[in-house]
């Protein structure tokens, strides 16, 4: 696969109650980068989240065997870099797939 940039990923952790049952804030944690190939939406893929029309702006694509310790199912947000490590945003998932014949997974943002 050519790699055109690199992604991390960000989940939340802890959160939940303290001892006295307050509320407390999760903080968000981000991943090592992994090389991926980052490719821009021309057609039109909108996500309804919340009320409002989403465009995605990229999909991604990474070889399996370079995240498949990393829980998929927590996937919210992504961060992607492009190949001079310039910060491109962090983007929420909109959509993702395990493409079984290239054995890559597809991330639309």
């Amino acid at each position: 696969m050519l790699s055109t940039g690199y992604i991390s990923f960000v989940s939340e952790t802890g959160g939940g109650f303290d001892g006295n049952g307050n509320p407390t804030t999760a903080t968000k944690v981000s991943t090592s980068f992994t090389p991926c190939n980052i490719l821009v939406v021309t057609k039109e893929y909108r996500l309804f989240a919340d009320g409002q029309a989403q465009q995605a702006k990229f999909s991604v694509y990474i070889d399996y065997y370079q995240i498949y310790t990393f829980d998929l199912s927590a996937l919210t947000e992504v961060t992607l870099h492009d190949s001079k490590l310039n910060n491109l945003g962090t983007y929420q998932v909109q959509n993702k797939e395990y493409l079984d014949l290239s054995k890559r997974l597809k991330i639309v943002v």
